[in-house]
C-alpha cells in the first residue's frame, strides 16, 4: 500500500505537470500507468490478501478520486473501481469462501457494491453530460456551419457582384480607350452611346441619347432600333432638361401616362436613367440617358457608374472638340499663309525657319538667285531685335538689278510666347515693286510734262513783262492792273512748276549738294529782309532775333536758302494779319538750330509728322495768303537730312508754331563728304 501510494503521488503530480504543459501524449501514457497501478495493486490483494478485506478501502477511496478527477479527460480509469466489488465477490466464490454471515465481510461487499453502484450512477452522469456536451457541440457545429453557408452564400453574391464590376469595368476601360482614341467629334459621340448601351446591357437598355446644350436649345445624338426615338428627340429632351437642371441624375423606375414622363409612355418605355454631362472645368455640356421598357431597370449602382462614364465621356467629348478648333483653325492659318497678299517668315534665336508662306520662299529664292543679301538682312534684323528688345523693327530692301530687280518693305515683330519660352521673330515682306516702278513712271511723268509747260511759260512771263512794263505801247489803269496779276499768276505757276522739277530730282537722286563753307548769319538775315515788303502787304511783321555771331557752316547755301524761304512763306500763309513771324537762330556743342516761329493758326497735333510727307497740304479756313502742292516741307527734309541734320515742328493749335532745323558744325580739318539725296 505504501509503495502503491508512492507511485500514485508521483504519477498524480506528473500527470498535473504535464496536463498544465498541454502534453497529451505524455499525460495519456502516466494516465494509463496510473490504472495500471491500480490493476496490480487490485490483483495484489485478491491474489495474497484474499477478497473483500479492509485493507481495500483506501485504495478504493484514491481510485474513486482518481477517476472522478479525471472524468473529464477518460472514462476508463472508473472500470477498475466500478469493477472492484463483482471481482472480490468472483474471487470470493471461486474461493470458495461463504463464511458471509461475519460482519466484516457484509460491510466490505455492502461497501464495495455500494461504490459500484456510485461509480455506475457517476458514469451514466458523466455519459449523460458528454451526450450533453455533445448535442450541444452538435448544435453549435449545426449554428457554425449555417453561419459558415450564410457567410459563403454572402461571399458569393459579393463574388458574382464583384465579377459583374469587373466586366462593367473592363467594358468601360474598352470604351473609353475606344472614345479617347478618336478625335473626330461625330465619331466619339457615336462611340459614346455605343458603349454606353454595351457597358449597362444590350438587353436592358432599348435606346441611349447623349444630349448637349447650346445655350436654351438642345442637340441630340441617340442610339435605337426604333427609327421613331431617332426621329423624334422628345424622349431624350425631357431627361435631359430636368437632369441638367438639377445637376444630379435622374432615375425613373415606371412611367406612368400621367406622370411628368408621359412623353415617354408613347413609345413604351418604363423605366429611365439620365446623368449630367460635366466638362473638367465644372461646366454642364449637357445628359446622357438611357431608357428600357421593363419597369425598375437601372438603379443607384448604375447611376454612379454611368456617372463615372459620363466623367470621361465628357473629356473625350472636349478633347474631340479642342481638335476640330485646332484643324479649323490650322486650315485657317495654311489658307491664309497661301492666300495673303505678303511674304510671312518666322525665324527662332538660331534664325532657322520655323514657318514660312511661298511668297516668302519666293522671295529667298530669287533673293539667291540675284545675290541680294535678303536671308542676311532677315539674320541682322533677327539678332538686332533681339539684342535691343524691340517688339517692331522695319526697313526697305532692294534686290536684284535691272529686270530682275524687285522692291520690298520689311517689317520684322518679336514674339515672345511665354517667357519660359523660346521667342521668335515673324517678317512680313511687302512688295513695293510695282509701287516703285509707279512712282517711278509719276516722277517721269511729273518731269516730263513740267519741261514741256516750262518752255511756254517762260515764253508767256516774258511777253507779259514787255507788255506790262509798256514796250509796246501805254496801258491804262485796268489794264496795267489786270495784266499785273496775270504775271503773278505766272510767275506762281512757275515756282510750282520748279517745285516739281525739284521734287523730282529729289526722288530720282540727281540732286547734287554743293557744300562750301558760308555764313548763316547773312543768309537768315537776308532771307527777313527779301519777306518785309510781302509780310507788310499781308500786315504782318517779319524779324530776326539772332547771336552776335555764328559759326561758319559748311553747306550748299542755295539749298539751305531754299528751306529757309519755304519755311517762311508757309508762315505768312498760315498767319493772319496783325501776326509775327520771327527767325532765329542758337548754337549747341555738335549743331546749329534754327527756327522759325509764327503765330498763326497752327498744325494740329495728329498732322504734324503728316505735314513732311509729299503731298499732304494743310488747310486752314483763316489761312488766305495763297495755295501750295503740299511739295515744300517735303523737299525740305531731304535737303536738311542730305546735309545730316533734322527738321521738325512744334505747335499748338490756334497758338501759332515753330519749325526748327539743325546744321552740324564740322570743323575746316574734318571733311564732309558730298551727299547724294
Amino acid at each position: 500500500m505504501i509503495l502503491y501510494a508512492i507511485i500514485n503521488l508521483g504519477l498524480i503530480w506528473a500527470l498535473r505537470r504535464f496536463r498544465a504543459a498541454d502534453q497529451r501524449q505524455t499525460f495519456r501514457a502516466l494516465l494509463i500507468a496510473s490504472v495500471m497501478s491500480d490493476l496490480a495493486l487490485v490483483g495484489y490483494l485478491l491474489l495474497f490478501v484474499g477478497p473483500l478485506t479492509l485493507a481495500i478501502f483506501p485504495s478504493y477511496l484514491v481510485m474513486g478520486l482518481k477517476a472522478f478527477y479525471f472524468r473529464e479527460f477518460a472514462l476508463w480509469p472508473i472500470v477498475i473501481p466500478l469493477l472492484l466489488g463483482p471481482l472480490n465477490v468472483a474471487a470470493l466464490y471461486v474461493s470458495e469462501r461463504v463464511a458471509l454471515l461475519n460482519p466484516e465481510h457484509w460491510f466490505v461487499l455492502i461497501g464495495l457494491m455500494g461504490g459500484t453502484l456510485g461509480f455506475v450512477v457517476l458514469l451514466l452522469v458523466i455519459a449523460e453530460q458528454r451526450l450533453g456536451h455533445i448535442e450541444r457541440l452538435s448544435a453549435n457545429l449545426a449554428e457554425a456551419q449555417s453561419d459558415h453557408l450564410a457567410q459563403v452564400a454572402e461571399l458569393e453574391a459579393s463574388n458574382n457582384d464583384l465579377r459583374v464590376r469587373n466586366r462593367r469595368q473592363q467594358a468601360l476601360e474598352e470604351s473609353l480607350r475606344a472614345i479617347t482614341g478618336s478625335l473626330s467629334l461625330d465619331a466619339v459621340l457615336s462611340q459614346i452611346l455605343d458603349s454606353l448601351v454595351q457597358m449597362l446591357g444590350a438587353q436592358r437598355v432599348s435606346a441611349a441619347a447623349l444630349s448637349k446644350t447650346l445655350g436654351e436649345q438642345f442637340t441630340h445624338a441617340t442610339l435605337s432600333n426604333d427609327q421613331r426615338m431617332n426621329v423624334r428627340t422628345d424622349w431624350a429632351e425631357v431627361l435631359a432638361r430636368r437632369a441638367v437642371a438639377q445637376g444630379t441624375s435622374i432615375i425613373v423606375t415606371n412611367v406612368q401616362p400621367d406622370s411628368p414622363w408621359h412623353s415617354l409612355a408613347e413609345f413604351g418605355i418604363k423605366s429611365a436613367l439620365s446623368v449630367p454631362l460635366i466638362d473638367p472645368g465644372g461646366k454642364l455640356l449637357g445628359a446622357l440617358t438611357v431608357v428600357g421598357v421593363e419597369t425598375s431597370l437601372f438603379t443607384d449602382t448604375d447611376a454612379r457608374h454611368l456617372t463615372s462614364f459620363s466623367i470621361q465621356a465628357s473629356v473625350a467629348i472636349h478633347n474631340a472638340e479642342l481638335h476640330t478648333k485646332l484643324a479649323r483653325q490650322g486650315h485657317l492659318l495654311e489658307a491664309v499663309l497661301n492666300d495673303i497678299g505678303d511674304g510671312l517668315l518666322v525665324l527662332n534665336e538660331q534664325g532657322a525657319p520655323i514657318l514660312a508662306n511661298p511668297l516668302a520662299y519666293r522671295a529667298l529664292q530669287h533673293s539667291d538667285a540675284q545675290h541680294g543679301g535678303l536671308r542676311e538682312q532677315l539674320e541682322q534684323l533677327n539678332q538686332t531685335l533681339r539684342l535691343n528688345g524691340q517688339t517692331v523693327e522695319s526697313m526697305a530692301l532692294q534686290v536684284g538689278s535691272e529686270e530682275q530687280e524687285r522692291h520690298y518693305l520689311l517689317y520684322g515683330s518679336l514674339v515672345q510666347v511665354d517667357a519660359e519660352q523660346q521667342s521668335f521673330v515673324a517678317f512680313t515682306l511687302h512688295d513695293t515693286t510695282e509701287q516703285k516702278r509707279q512712282e517711278q513712271r509719276q516722277v517721269e511723268f511729273i518731269s516730263m510734262v513740267s519741261h514741256e509747260l516750262r518752255n511756254p511759260l517762260h515764253t508767256l512771263i516774258g511777253f507779259l513783262k514787255v507788255v506790262v512794263q509798256e514796250r509796246v505801247g501805254p496801258l491804262n489803269e485796268n489794264q496795267q492792273e489786270f495784266l499785273g496779276l496775270a504775271a503773278d499768276r505766272a510767275d506762281e505757276l512757275n515756282r510750282r512748276i520748279t517745285e516739281l522739277l525739284e521734287f523730282n530730282r529729289l526722288e530720282s537722286g540727281h540732286l547734287r549738294l554743293q557744300l562750301h563753307w558760308a555764313n548763316l548769319h547773312s543768309l537768315i538775315t537776308t532771307t527777313c529782309n527779301r519777306f518785309q515788303v510781302q509780310a507788310e502787304q499781308f500786315g504782318l511783321h517779319v524779324t530776326t532775333e539772332l547771336p552776335d555771331q555764328l559759326p561758319e557752316i559748311l553747306m550748299d547755301n542755295q539749298r539751305i536758302d531754299q528751306v529757309l524761304t519755304n519755311l517762311v512763306e508757309n508762315a505768312l500763309k498760315a498767319t493772319p494779319a496783325g501776326g509775327h513771324v520771327r527767325l532765329s537762330a542758337q548754337v549747341n556743342a555738335s549743331e546749329v538750330l534754327v527756327h522759325v516761329t509764327d503765330t498763326g493758326v497752327g498744325v494740329p497735333a495728329d498732322q504734324q509728322q503728316k505735314i513732311f510727307s509729299r503731298f499732304y497740304r494743310l488747310e486752314h479756313k483763316s489761312a488766305q495768303h495763297g495755295a501750295h502742292l503740299g511739295l515744300g516741307l517735303a523737299i525740305c527734309q531731304q535737303i536738311i537730312e542730305g546735309h545730316n541734320g533734322r527738321i521738325w515742328v512744334e505747335s499748338e493749335e490756334g497758338q501759332g508754331s515753330r519749325f526748327t532745323f539743325t546744321l552740324p558744325l564740322v570743323h575746316r580739318e574734318q571733311t564732309l563728304n558730298k551727299v547724294v539725296v
